[in-house]
């Protein structure tokens, strides 16, 4: 009777080596980075665990999981979704294909609201509402930087809301942070005599048209409702400035995160609203126009 042969085990510089290669091929960028993240996420250790033992082997098992994760990703299928979570102002955010994935760029919203509320923002008792809230970066960061603040996160999904509510108590932010359903394209359903000093949102801002020719990352694995602007991709902007408007204190401002070329239509959109002034347009670190705010004017 022959012997079976035997599985040859392969060790981590190896496996990782052939990803990259794999990966690479299939034109993902950051290819070993990329094979790095996946290979830690089955693992479930450090990145540095991967340079100190170079040489340790993977079970059939591990080593399974790996090679299906590298094939998904092949197909473009989002790494923040294989590994379920993202990066966001320095902290990790649970992810899955039911949101959006954060971008740096959402930053922007977070840095220019401690720009408009100053410096002591541990003293501030400030309200905040986070329009289409997806994992609810927004929300709950700004509840992070605001200790006395009270946060209010709303979105249309269901879904959303349960990966929002996660992130609020993975952050310990959950007690501040009330999350309701709503669609912000009708009539805003919450209590009317709740008002907010910061109304923030980064709405579906991509036209409809152009959806079909994001990259497939995108098209294929995001929430096509978390894109879809409508024809223009305005359609949000218009309809939070209407319905926001109520909701803001006087001297309280709205903050959006836009799409290229689309904050001087969001501005002239606020400014048409009456009783909103001090229109702001502020740059990313592209020197794109990447957030628009307005206030409630005092009068």
């Amino acid at each position: 009777m022959m012997d079976s042969p035997q599985k040859i085990s392969v060790p981590i510089k190896s496996v990782l080596r052939e990803a990259a290669e794999t990966l690479s091929a299939n034109h993902i960028g950051q290819a070993k980075l990329e094979a790095e993240l996946l290979l830690v996420h089955v693992l479930e250790r450090r990145k540095e665990d991967l340079i100190i033992h170079p040489d340790q082997e993977l079970t059939d098992s591990q080593e399974e999981k790996f090679q299906q994760l590298v094939e998904r990703r092949c197909r473009k299928e989002p790494i923040a979704y294989l590994i379920g979570h993202r990066e966001f102002w320095s902290l990790e955010f649970k992810v899955n294909s039911k949101v959006l994935i954060p971008r740096p760029e959402t930053e922007g919203v977070i840095e220019h609201l401690l720009n408009l509320a100053g410096d002591e923002t541990d003293e501030k008792a400030i309200r905040i509402l986070d329009v289409g809230t997806g994992s609810g970066i927004l929300a709950i960061v700004a509840a992070l930087e605001f200790p006395q603040a009270q946060v209010t996160a709303v979105d249309i999904s269901d879904n959303a809301l349960e990966v929002a509510r996660g992130n609020a108590l993975r952050h310990q932010v959950a007690e501040r942070v009330e999350f309701f359903k709503m669609d912000l394209m009708r009539d805003w359903n919450l209590p009317k005599n709740d008002l907010y000093d910061f109304i923030l949102s980064n709405p579906p801002y991509i036209p409809s048209r152009e959806l079909e020719q994001l990259m497939p990352d995108v098209r294929d694995y995001e929430p096509r409702e978390a894109l879809d602007g409508g024809p223009d991709g305005l359609a949000c902007y218009r309809c939070i400035v209407a319905n926001a408007f109520p909701y803001l204190k006087p001297g309280g401002r709205m903050i959006f995160e836009v799409g290229d070329d689309q904050a001087g239509p969001v501005q002239k959109s606020l400014l048409g609203h009456g009783g909103l002034d001090e229109t702001k347009i502020v740059q990313d670190l592209s020197g794109r126009d990447r957030v628009v705010s307005a206030r409630r004017a005092l009068g």
